[in-house]
């Protein structure tokens, strides 16, 4: 008897020994956290490129940042959170570095009680950025040699915009070799002259809302007033063109929760005829996040503006003037457009830590105006940013729809290549980090919208 009862407690025994852990000491134990990461890149990244930080740890671990970088989540998706938290079983975290003004980058890692510390020093990147001005100015050279006489087809006095067709033809060619998800040339039934060039690539979580960029691509025909029309455009807005298909090339490639639309548009000097066709014609579900537009920004922070008069194409005198550059904001209610203020003030100030100068100002403030594509899309109750730059006063009016509006004498303007390359950097910098807080805005939506609307 006493045999069997020692055999059936070693089998209760064998029986409960796997649940001894619920009642053991061994599991009351807490995690203690460990933290390790690789420091052998932990102290310099190049402007313009993306940084991956490899960690390692058996909790998940938070990495926050200062400002002039975007940490990007498992979809690769920017997004603008200082502090981001990863889970144990993801051992790197990748990030855009802006190309900021900014000397060094501050990053911190916690896991636990365990933290790691590092200042990355940056520099500057020999090969094209993300996005990158020298690009741009190979596009503006481009367009001005191979695509000129842009003249929109509804003006019934010069050759029916045979020109702006095949070079609007070889633009949906050029963006589609960029990656779009759809490119397409609008022919309208009811309006067939707005041949707007327009790309898609389309949003993760919201498809239907768009974040749209653009300029016009059309340039101001024969005996245009007031200098009498322009062949190469070059500011007026083979500039914005030129902006616009540098973003392109980018967020073509990037993933966004929100659907990203590149546009050129036709017709703006017929009075904003493509893009107001474009606006009229969005699908009834559509609606539009936010809307960028780029118009005569050729001369812009930080090109050092001349100090001696320059001599035009036509013998003309050019006096010299401050080449400023403004942001004005319209089409949603009041908090929005304060919401949109303070995100070109954090882009501009903090993220790029740009030093605007007397000679070469940035000033950004609420302000509605009809004079470019973005009236279009503020006046269906769309947000907007429109960027302008044209070199001032005196380079406005002397310039504009004028056949001085050369590249080679903006360029001379600029102080020569590197310099329009630099305004070009600004821009387009400036757009992304822009771009990439609307994507990631929560409760943002237009005059559109019911107030109080959120995503």
């Amino acid at each position: 008897m006493r045999r069997k009862t020692q055999s059936m407690f070693l089998l209760l025994l064998f029986v409960m020994a796997p649940l001894s852990g619920c009642f053991g000491e061994s599991n009351n134990a807490a995690i203690i956290p460990s933290l390790e990461v690789d420091e052998s890149n932990s102290t310099v990244a190049t402007r313009g490129q993306t940084f991956t930080l490899n960690v390692t740890s058996n909790v998940d671990w938070t990495i926050s940042r200062s400002p002039g970088v975007y940490f990007m989540d498992e979809f690769g998706v920017h997004r603008t959170d200082v502090n981001f938290t990863l889970p144990a079983s993801q051992n790197n975290v990748s990030m855009l570095v802006l190309d900021t003004e900014r000397e060094t980058i501050e990053l911190q890692v916690t896991a636990g009680t365990e933290e790691w510390n590092t200042t990355l020093t940056l520099e500057d990147s020999a090969d094209l950025m993300l996005v990158d001005g020298r690009r741009a100015y190979q596009t503006i050279d481009m367009l001005t040699s191979q695509y000129n006489n842009r003249w929109c087809a509804s003006a019934s006095i010069h050759e029916g915009g045979s020109a702006y067709e095949a070079a609007a033809e070889a633009m949906a060619v050029e963006m589609r070799d960029m990656g779009f998800d759809f490119v397409e040339v609008t022919r309208y039934d009811d309006d067939p002259d707005q041949l707007n060039v327009v790309g898609y690539n389309y949003g993760r979580l919201y498809p239907d809302q768009y974040i749209v960029i653009g300029g016009h691509f059309d340039i101001a025909y024969a005996f245009t007033p007031p200098s009498g029309g322009t062949n190469e455009g070059a500011n007026d807005d083979t500039s914005g063109s030129t902006v616009s298909l540098e973003m392109a090339q980018a967020l073509a490639k990037m993933e966004f929760d929100h659907t990203v639309v590149a546009a050129l548009w036709a017709c703006e000097e017929e009075g904003l005829l493509g893009s107001a066709a474009y606006v009229a014609h969005l699908p009834a579900n559509v609606s539009v996040r936010a809307y960028m537009n780029f118009d005569m920004v050729s001369l812009n922070y930080p090109i050092t503006p001349l100090t001696e008069p320059i001599v035009g194409p036509g013998g003309e005198i050019f006096a010299p003037t401050k080449y400023d550059w403004d942001i004005a904001i319209a089409g949603a209610n009041q908090s929005n457009m304060e919401r949109m203020v303070e995100w070109v003030g954090e882009t501009i100030e903090d993220d790029l830590a740009y030093t605007p100068t007397e000679g070469n100002p940035i000033t950004w403030q609420i302000a509605e105006s009809c004079a470019s594509d973005h009236c279009s899309f503020f006046s269906a109750g769309y947000p907007t940013f429109n960027f302008f730059s044209p070199g001032g006063d005196i380079s406005f009016w002397q310039e504009w729809h004028s056949p001085s509006d050369t590249l080679e004498f903006m360029t001379a303007k600029a102080g020569g290549q590197t310099g329009m390359e630099s305004g070009f950097n600004s821009l387009v910098w400036s757009s992304m980090d822009l771009f990439i807080r609307v994507d990631n805005a929560e409760n943002f939506q237009g005059r559109w919208a019911d107030e109080g609307s959120s995503d």
